[in-house]
């Protein structure tokens, strides 16, 4: 049986938002309609359940339930997004991108980190999606109307301190990587086709992880609102309060009555973003550039 959890948080005690639940209703109408999902195959974690805790277990609720490859399994977040300083050295911008659970402040935010340690637990070949209705920059875009916030939640000024020691710290140790790298690859005799592998390797290492760094396990994907120096919008559209991304994105499943692949709800959704005024420029991430026809895979199939 196929398994969606989604999250959904408004109910911030500070900085609060207005259509992450509504996101999770529209997102629980399409996979029922759509897709073949049942009111068995869903997990709800809004509001004030959306505790850190709770997303975990829901997250460890999702990896069960066999490994049949056919399964299908989405995670959709609708929330706030913030970062925090990379502990582990693997971010070039020192930073780790966080979700951030209803009780933070407590508990906590989510890093790529955390989450890449539940993805992990997923059966091999798993078929997984993630749809992220969230961002990580506090860059302003052009405000598209009066009613709008945007989901992100701001780090404190020792907290970006500790980002920039991270940065720093990145940058030194790459170089020192590229380094050694190079010497090994001039004392082999590649052929152009190991040589591009190779020098692909080197580049992924480099990459901005996103979300748990989905990419890592094939058959899984990534769906996200906005670029990573971008934010992703909360608005008031057509007489209800939604994410603009996650609106977006259901009207494109909708009027293709769901037979569309990742690629062309991608396009579509960016498309309608857009006309409508929308800076936000939706991503889709997959396991690397040579595995290109993920993006091709009809969307939840």
């Amino acid at each position: 049986m196929n398994r969606a959890l989604l999250v959904g948080i408004n109910a911030y005690k500070t900085s609060a938002l207005r259509g992450c639940v509504n996101d999770c209703m529209q997102m629980k109408q399409l996979l029922m309609e759509y897709y073949g999902f049942t009111e068995e195959s869903f997990k709800l974690v809004l509001d004030a359940e959306a505790s850190s805790a709770n997303i975990k277990a829901g997250l460890e609720w999702l990896a069960q339930g066999g490994a049949d490859p056919s399964m299908v399994r989405v995670f959709h977040y609708s929330g706030h997004g913030s970062y925090v300083a990379d502990q582990s050295g693997d971010e070039p911008d020192g930073q780790d991108e966080t979700l951030v659970p209803v009780d933070y402040k407590s508990a906590g935010m989510l890093t790529d980190d955390t989450l890449k340690t539940f993805y992990d637990r997923f059966p091999s070949r798993s078929n997984l999606t993630l749809i992220m209705d969230s961002c990580h920059s506090g860059s302003v875009n052009r405000l598209v109307a009066e009613d709008v916030v945007f989901r992100f939640l701001p780090v404190s000024r020792a907290e970006q301190a500790r980002i920039d020691a991270a940065r720093a710290k990145f940058g030194e140790d790459q170089r020192s990587y590229v380094r050694r790298e190079i010497g090994k690859l001039r004392e082999e005799n590649l052929s152009d086709e190991d040589l591009d592998a190779r020098i692909e390797k080197l580049f992924i290492r480099f990459e901005k992880k996103r979300f748990g760094d989905i990419r890592k396990r094939e058959s899984n994907i990534l769906l996200a609102g906005c670029k990573p120096d971008q934010q992703s919008a909360d608005a008031f559209i057509e007489g209800e309060y939604h994410g603009a991304f996650t609106f977006y994105l259901a009207r494109a499943i909708t009027e293709s009555s769901g037979q569309l692949t990742y690629r062309q709800l991608a396009e579509r959704t960016d498309k309608a973003l857009s006309q409508n005024g929308y800076g936000q420029i939706p991503q889709l991430e997959y396991r690397s550039k040579r595995d290109r026809k993920q993006a091709f895979r009809p969307f939840v199939a």
